[in-house]
């Protein structure tokens, strides 16, 4: 029996930046049982779609530079919406392209972007944690001046996964803002959009 798909299951959140360095020291009350600082670093995202009609319907291609090395990636959506969500993440060219295929007739395989169309091009700075044994807290700041946190788990169960997480999230409501937290791409437009209107 073939083993399952390892998910992508994340929930966005609201946090409050003058926390952090609260939650770097673990001194928030209460305190996470066990964190682990894990990296900061920066990368630039580019992502394509031809007339949204991609995005649109939940994937997401993307090209990531970080350092040295470049990066093209699908991310699929399985289920829930901008906030909540659990994705299959692809990142083997052959297999992006079999996605591609059936839905754009322009492809262009040659090309590093599929003959797509630019759709957004920006650059976060990332802190990474990892929390309480299973769960990766994800702080994003990018050059357009929005931030959004992220705690996601790697999981074959998504159901149980989201559980989790809610549960993570509602045990430490000191760090986990509740409201609605808008995501990168979505912070993106709406700041393209503001700059048409001035």
């Amino acid at each position: 029996m073939a083993a399952k798909r390892l998910l992508e299951v994340e929930s966005k959140f609201l946090f409050n930046p003058s926390l952090v360095t609260t939650l770097q020291s673990n001194q928030g009350n209460p305190a996470f049982t066990r964190l682990e600082a894990l990296s900061t670093h920066s990368f630039t995202n580019t992502h394509y779609d031809h007339q949204d009609l991609f995005s649109m319907n939940g994937t997401w291609l993307r090209q990531r530079k970080a350092n040295l090395s470049t990066t093209l990636e699908a991310k699929v959506r399985i289920s829930g919406d901008f906030t909540r969500s659990t994705f299959d993440e692809i990142t083997d060219r052959k297999s992006i392209l079999e996605l591609i295929r059936p839905h754009f007739h322009q492809l262009k395989p040659e090309m590093e972007d599929f003959g797509l169309d630019l759709l957004a091009a920006f650059t976060t700075t990332r802190q990474e944690f990892r929390a309480d044994d299973k769960f990766a807290i994800v702080l994003d700041y990018t050059d357009f001046g929005h931030s959004v946190g992220e705690v996601e788990m790697m999981a074959e169960d998504e159901a149980k996964a989201h559980q989790d997480i809610d549960g993570f999230m509602a045990r430490y409501p000191w760090f986990f803002m509740k409201g609605k937290a808008e995501g990168k791409l979505e912070a993106y437009f709406r700041a393209k959009l503001r700059e048409t209107a001035v």
